[in-house]
C-alpha cells in the first residue's frame, strides 16, 4: 500500500490517496500536476512512498 497526501509536503490541500503503490503513485502525479503544477517523476514519488512507509 501507499499513502501520499498533499499537507504532508507544505500544501494547503486536502488531497490524500492509499491505495495500491502504483496508483498511489498515478494519482497523486495527476493530481499535483493538475492542481497544483508540480510534476514529479514516479522515481520521486516511489522514494516518498517507501519513506512514510518505514
Amino acid at each position: 500500500m501507499g499513502k501520499i497526501s498533499c499537507k504532508n509536503y507544505g500544501f494547503d490541500c486536502k488531497f490524500e490517496v492509499d491505495s495500491s503503490e502504483s496508483d498511489a503513485i498515478n494519482r497523486f502525479q495527476k493530481h499535483s500536476m493538475v492542481v497544483h503544477g508540480i510534476e514529479y517523476s514516479s522515481g520521486t514519488l516511489s522514494q516518498i512512498v517507501m519513506r512514510i512507509k518505514n
